[in-house]
């Protein structure tokens, strides 16, 4: 049997921190990742009150949104600039990476025949957390395991086949226990490193890790710079505060959380003036932020729809686009200066040929894919179709 996985899909409950890992391919779109969400997981434990993800283009789909909120369920997504929101699956990736490692040994091809061995050693697992296994959380008992079972009477009947199968299966839970363990410890270790609590003096020199909510609206990208700095420490506030000296033409407030910053260790050297205090590097030391115009790296091939989204900072224009290459499952709405960024000559087409009026229509209106009595327009030569 050809398998040829080449990704896992991960679920983890945030209750009970019971993991599943589901072979998957990289070419799944977000009706399979749908299907095996509710093959695997709503098949067991029912349907979940939120669903946390990154921003994969999968889970930012229309097909994605429009399913769950029929449902009920809410959507959370992380971001490079917090992949803390998401940060339990990291942790557990982790974990599984090196199981998998553990375990696999040479037999590299084989690696999707022990995900079922290195989750139910997973579940089976003390948690450092809830000081309980998932298992016992979720069913109120700890399973046998194969390494609970009684040693076989040599003088008994067996079979060869069946007996090195058992030990394989023995070894095998024995190793994945051990190596649980101590890749637990090794977690504490390094996370009881980084929570040391950071403390400044003034007059140290400190950067400042780009968070986009403290900037205006779209002027922080992906691709930008995660930090800038370096800035002056000029007075502690609290216990956890620190009031910076910013530059004039950073127009955000100098008050940052102390996890926003960390130590300066480059060798920019301030200037030893006799009568001013320096102030901070100037706007060229400054690290350069080129100009991103969308977080899309994906080629858009068709503009199907536009509506009108209002909010509280006003109404803004969203087009329903199709990726290149990928399926109608996947299709998104995305902002008018992305989809002008990504293929103005698309943009400039469709808002000839068609009314400025939004056809707005709300998710779960139109479940499948989007039919409509329109136009099309691609890159390539295509039929109009009226």
């Amino acid at each position: 049997m050809v398998r040829a996985h080449d990704s896992i899909l991960v679920v983890v409950d945030r209750f009970s921190k019971m993991a599943h890992f589901i072979p998957c391919f990289k070419t799944v779109d977000a009706l399979l990742v749908a299907r095996l969400f509710f093959r695997e997981i709503v098949r067991l434990h029912g349907l979940p009150i939120t669903i946390v993800s990154d921003r994969d283009v999968r889970f930012m789909s229309y097909f994605w949104k429009t399913l769950w909120k029929l449902f009920g369920i809410t959507l959370k997504f992380s971001s490079a600039f917090h992949p803390q929101t998401d940060g339990q699956t990291e942790v557990v990736n982790r974990s599984l990476g090196n199981l998998l490692r553990c375990v696999v040994g040479d037999k590299l091809g084989n690696w999707d025949l022990f995900l079922p061995m290195a989750e139910f050693a997973y579940n089976n697992s003390i948690h450092r957390t809830t000081g309980k296994s998932p298992f016992m959380i979720v069913y109120g008992i700890s399973p046998r395991q194969p390494i609970d079972l009684a040693p076989i009477q040599l003088e008994s009947r067996t079979s060869e086949f069946a007996t090195a199968f058992a030990t394989h299966m023995h070894d095998l839970h024995t190793k994945v226990r051990r190596q649980i363990a101590l890749s637990n410890d090794n977690n504490k270790l390094v996370v009881d490193v980084h929570r040391k609590p950071l403390e400044f003096g003034e007059g140290d020199f400190v950067m400042v890790r780009i968070c986009p909510a403290r900037f205006p609206p779209h002027s922080v990208k992906k691709l930008h710079a995660r930090a800038i700095g370096p800035f002056r420490v000029l007075k502690r506030l609290g216990s956890n505060a620190y009031l910076l000296d910013l530059l004039a033409d950073l127009t955000i407030s100098s008050v940052f959380n102390v996890s926003d910053l960390y130590p300066y260790r480059g060798t920019f050297e301030p200037p030893v003036l006799s009568s001013d205090v320096y102030t901070g590097p100037s706007s060229s030391s400054l690290p350069c932020i080129p100009p991103v115009a969308t977080n899309h790296v994906d080629q858009v091939e068709q503009i199907l729809d536009d509506r009108l989204v209002t909010s509280i900072q006003g109404g803004c224009r969203q087009f329903l686009v199709r990726w290149h290459g990928r399926s109608s499952a996947e299709d998104t709405w995305i902002s008018e200066p992305e989809v002008r960024g990504l293929a103005p000559s698309l943009l400039e087409d469709y808002l000839q040929h068609h009314s400025p009026e939004s056809s707005s229509f709300q998710p779960g209106e139109n479940d499948g894919e989007v039919v409509r009595d329109l136009r099309i327009y691609v890159r390539r030569k295509f039929r109009k179709d009226n």
